[in-house]
């Protein structure tokens, strides 16, 4: 049996004292709002104890202000015609990144790898696949990023490795000091053929069973995703610091910090209890059929998550380049549960809730509660984020069936916005036959296939004879240069939100949200702090077949707290025929699926 490391007594007491401070801090702070919401308006100084007019005097970092873009490096832009996007592909794109007016490109792995994942097997955490490039035309990318004031992040996958890396190969061979980098366990016995029985009943997100024998050392490897990912054993200090190793080795290179994948099922119950039956109707070896208490969330992973926290932090630091390098994680637990990752783990945990508690049938009440959801649970010193989509998930413009309206409605919330490639574009699912899938999981190819760049074959992403999966059939009319060469389109009207985001209200201004006619129409305002800034009002209809007349003058229903002076649209989405000149807060009309951001002045009563 493999060892288990333990935490210190000492450090897991000062993380539970810890824990109590933040969750009394919370506490106080929820009841702090809840005395001060009326008529459901949420007022939210966007992350930072703001004082009157030394607002103007704070300063927010990069990854506040700015957009982060999500590039699945497999479909974006294939440089050599093999099918396969590459570093290079992305290199000769950056152009294009830059006049969006992002602030760092986010990037799925592109290690070495077998690929038994796509990426997410590494079987070296210090090299790039040759499918991608090398490690030079990395540091090309980095270096061409940076004079575009682009920073580039990366996938960090902290759960496993390939089962082909060294650290394994040598770990199966029972060759220290690898011998308890992953989590070993003997058979718990060997049923009538002599076949191993696995130690629990545990199962694999990927479904069955989440153990594997090894012939070679006679035990059963962990497993909690593909049978070639194998599980590190964070128990054992030297995984810990191997972690930190690697992140010094990237952020060497330039790197602006890491997405951390999948980081709540870095810890498991060393006593190897059976977990219990979900109830849920679905196959027994399904994943959904088992409470995932043992393996998923342990008080451990939070811990040892400030670990890395606190290790790049003082690497900032210590580099003197005045750069924050983030740390964003993936967490896709309950709310109450996602929270704990804030404090000293992360710059923030993703916020999910526009993926997870919306649909294509939601209403404006569920469009408020998916932002309130965050806001009213965040840490007083939590940063808030927004996410769309990524690689792992339906496509906004098919989950929700909304383009231009999703980002409209996210990207002037107060946080970072976090924005999968294509989504400028209104991209969305394409269609892959049975005999076409290649994901292991079979879910996730639809959101994955090739950028779409202009209307030639295979939307200008590969010269290649054939792209590694088929192209959406919409790429005629639904690419880059098409939307570049437009009066009006989901490009244009994601630029000119981007661009908004500098305006002080976007940056520091109070958040006020409110719901009208009949639950359908959202409305939040970021309210300027100095009355001489102006202020910005985004107003949207979320009913597929009603038209709504809107009224958010003083006095009027679920109007909010100030009178709006000297309004102008400034952005409206496609086809809403709302005017730019002569706007009405007391009565404009908003089409289905309709919406618009209003600049104004916000007079107090």
């Amino acid at each position: 049996m493999g060892k288990h490391y333990q935490v210190s007594a000492r450090a897991d007491y000062q993380w539970q004292i810890k824990s109590a401070i933040n969750k009394l801090s919370r506490l106080l702070c929820a009841l702090r709002e809840a005395a001060a919401v009326k008529m459901r308006h949420l007022s939210l100084i966007a992350g930072l104890v703001l004082i009157a007019g030394a607002v103007q005097a704070q300063q927010l970092d990069w990854w506040q202000t700015g957009v982060i873009y999500q590039i699945y490096p497999r479909s974006y832009k294939d440089s050599n015609g093999d099918g396969i996007g590459d570093i290079n592909g992305i290199i000769s794109k950056l152009d294009y990144i830059a006049s969006l007016g992002v602030a760092a490109i986010w990037l799925s792995p592109i290690y070495k790898s077998p690929m038994a994942d796509f990426g997410y097997d590494i079987s070296d955490f210090r090299d790039i696949d040759p499918l991608f490039g090398t490690l030079d035309d990395f540091k090309l990318l980095v270096a061409e990023a940076k004079s575009r004031n682009l920073g580039i992040i990366m996938d960090m996958v902290p759960n496993h490795s390939s089962d082909e890396h060294e650290w394994f190969v040598k770990s199966e061979q029972k060759i220290e000091p690898y011998t308890d980098y992953y989590f070993w366990q003997p058979a718990k016995g060997f049923d009538p053929n002599g076949d191993p029985i696995p130690p629990n009943n545990w199962l694999s997100v990927f479904g069955g069973s989440a153990w594997a024998w090894s012939e070679l050392r006679q035990e059963f490897y962990l497993h909690q995703f593909h049978p070639k990912q194998p599980d590190f054993n964070y128990r054992n200090p030297a995984i810990v610091q191997e972690l930190k190793d690697i992140l010094t080795f990237w952020y060497d290179l330039g790197v602006y910090g890491f997405r951390w994948d999948a980081v709540t099922h870095m810890f498991e119950d060393p006593a190897l209890p059976d977990e219990p039956v979900s109830g849920n109707p679905v196959d027994p070896n399904d994943y959904n059929y088992l409470k995932h208490i043992y393996t998923q969330n342990l008080p451990e992973t939070p811990y040892t998550l400030s670990l890395y926290k606190a290790h790049t932090d003082e690497y900032s630091l210590n580099a003197g380049d005045g750069l924050h390098r983030v740390m964003m994680l993936e967490v896709w637990n309950p709310i109450e549960e996602v929270m704990q990752y804030y404090r000293n783990v992360s710059d923030f945990p993703f916020n999910f809730r526009f993926l997870t508690t919306m649909n294509a049938n939601s209403n404006g009440r569920d469009a408020e509660n998916a932002i309130r959801g965050w806001v009213d649970n965040i840490p007083d010193n939590g940063w808030p984020n927004w996410v769309l989509g990524n690689h792992d998930i339906s496509r906004v413009g098919s989950r929700l069936q909304l383009t231009d309206g999703a980002i409209l409605t996210t990207l002037l919330l107060p946080g970072t916005s976090i924005n999968y490639y294509g989504e400028e574009l209104g991209m969305v699912d394409t269609y892959i036959p049975p005999e076409e899938v290649v994901d292991p999981a079979g879910y996730r190819d639809p959101p994955r296939t090739p950028m779409q760049w202009d209307d030639s074959q295979f939307a200008g992403f590969t010269t290649g004879p054939k792209p590694w999966l088929r192209v959406n059939d919409n790429y005629l009319t639904v690419n880059v240069a098409a939307e570049e060469a437009a009066d009006e389109s989901v490009l244009k009207t994601f630029r000119k939100l981007v661009a908004l985001r500098k305006e002080p209200a976007i940056q520091f201004g109070t958040l006020h949200t409110t719901v009208v006619s009949y639950e359908l129409v959202l409305a939040y305002a970021r309210e300027a702090v100095n009355a001489t800034d102006r202020s910005y009002m985004v107003v949207f209809n979320w009913s597929h077949d009603q038209t709504h007349v809107v009224n958010l003058s003083p006095g009027a229903f679920g109007a909010f707290p100030f009178e709006i002076t000297n309004p102008t649209v400034e952005i409206r989405t496609i086809g809403s025929d709302i005017p730019y000149d002569n706007f009405d807060p007391s009565a404009f009309t908003l089409k289905p699926r309709a919406g618009c951001v209003v600049s104004f002045n916000a007079v107090r009563k």
